[in-house]
């Protein structure tokens, strides 16, 4: 490596011995920057060489003299000589190795820190530290990578896992679910969701065999309700069939069940429920009109004095018995003088009423006629001139001369009772139109 870029060398002869006449230039031949005119290079680059490189540069022209310049050590480059008064022919050629030998004698050393030097030379690491140092930092470097790879290879498996499980367990487990549920609904429409959802599952064979059962069940079942009066097969029926083809009919037939249940029970409370289920839309409400004014008859809706109600009992039990007993001593402890309505008759006296039951009882063909009333769904109420509208549900029972006893509910009754508790009127609620 050739440390001087380019500088002219001038050789003279003395009568002495040659001497070398150097004119060195006042640019430093390592970077080009000005320099002190008998240094030999900048004093950056003169530190430079000190502690990087480790060499003892000669500070100036003197400490160049035991520099042994011999022409055989320079065999780099050839230098032109000028000579005015003819070079003899064993006249050194100097080199550019050797032109950097000889600008070293002229440049004086600059001067440095001597103290900042050396600490800096102290802090170097020796080869041998180095060499522990990189290899202590390639030895974590590779811990490093290792333990990133084995992060990225966690998360590709972990990655991994969760699509197997997405596209096998978790499918697996969601058909499994929606299988169980059309189970428990156990309806064709629930069979036909999971088959829809899955038209190639496990359990579709088994969805389209319980659809089918189902099916049949149902026509089956439709067929037993024609003729069955049991209102709780009706509600089965249509929970577990919502969308049955049979569902019009079988609504309809509930329907009318349902509001001969209310009427055999003759209860506010059975009104109430049929209304509800209306409301519900179980059922489809043909009797709706019907049940609501029985409602308002039998529902008690002002308060009750427990001794005026306690009296009112007896009164209306006591009338009852009489009418069943057709005893005049019993009509006559509880009825007016006259009653003003009795049905459809007026102002007809106790004899008078004896005599259209008996007439009643003949027409149904029965030898006598009974009326039971229910006491418990009594409905009163007092007005304001001190009579009580009283509301009784009752049913009456035939009995034939054969011995055969019939008997009809949902009769509703309606009596008016003076402030003495006689009755002065009275007239029926029939449950259908043909009832006697």
């Amino acid at each position: 490596m050739h440390l001087v870029k380019s500088f002219s060398i001038f050789v003279v002869n003395d009568t002495s011995n040659i001497k070398l006449l150097e004119f060195m230039s006042t640019k430093c031949p390592l970077c080009g920057n000005n320099k002190i005119d008998d240094s030999l290079f900048c004093a950056d680059c003169t530190e430079k060489l000190n502690s990087e490189y480790e060499v003892d540069v000669p500070t100036s022209e003197k400490s160049l003299n035991n520099l042994n310049v011999d022409s055989e050590e320079t065999s780099d480059e050839s230098i032109t000589l000028t000579n005015e008064d003819k070079l003899e022919d064993n006249t050194e050629i100097i080199t550019e190795e050797d032109e950097q030998v000889e600008r070293a004698k002229v440049a004086p050393a600059p001067s440095f820190d001597k103290k900042a030097w050396k600490k800096q030379r102290e802090d170097k690491r020796t080869d041998s530290e180095k060499s522990y140092y990189e290899l202590s930092k390639e030895g974590k470097s590779n811990t490093v990578t290792a333990i990133i790879v084995l992060i990225v290879v966690l998360v590709l498996a972990l990655a991994a896992g969760l699509y197997l499980y997405n596209n096998n367990v978790r499918s697996d487990n969601l058909e499994r679910s929606k299988w169980e549920i059309a189970q428990r609904y156990n309806t064709i429409d629930a069979y036909l969701a999971y088959m829809d959802e899955y038209p190639q599952g496990v359990f579709s064979d088994d969805a389209y065999n319980s659809m089918i059962e189902l099916s049949n069940k149902e026509s089956h079942l439709f067929e037993s309700l024609t003729t069955s009066e049991d209102i709780t097969e009706f509600a089965d029926f249509l929970e577990q069939y919502p969308q049955s083809p049979y569902q019009r009919k079988v609504k309809s037939r509930f329907d009318s069940l349902m509001w001969q249940s209310s009427l055999k029970e003759n209860t506010a409370e059975a009104y109430s429920n049929y209304i509800n289920k209306v409301a519900s839309q179980e059922i489809h409400g043909d009797y709706i009109g019907k049940a609501e004014t029985r409602f308002k008859m039998l529902n008690q809706s002002t308060p009750v004095d427990a001794e005026d109600l306690e009296q009112i009992k007896t009164a209306v039990d006591g009338f009852f018995v009489g009418i069943s007993t057709k005893s005049h001593k019993i009509l006559s402890e509880h009825l007016a003088p006259v009653v003003v309505r009795y049905n459809n008759e007026t102002n007809l006296s106790s004899e008078q009423i004896t005599g259209q039951l008996l007439l009643q009882a003949s027409k149904e063909g029965a030898e006598s006629l009974r009326l039971e009333a229910e006491l418990l769904n009594l409905k009163y109420e007092q007005l304001g001139n001190g009579n009580y509208d009283v509301n009784i549900p009752i049913k009456k029972i035939f009995e034939s001369n054969a011995g055969t006893i019939s008997e009809i509910k949902g009769y509703i009754v309606h009596l008016k009772l003076s402030p003495s508790f006689k009755v002065f009127s009275y007239h029926e609620t029939k449950p259908y139109a043909e009832a006697p």
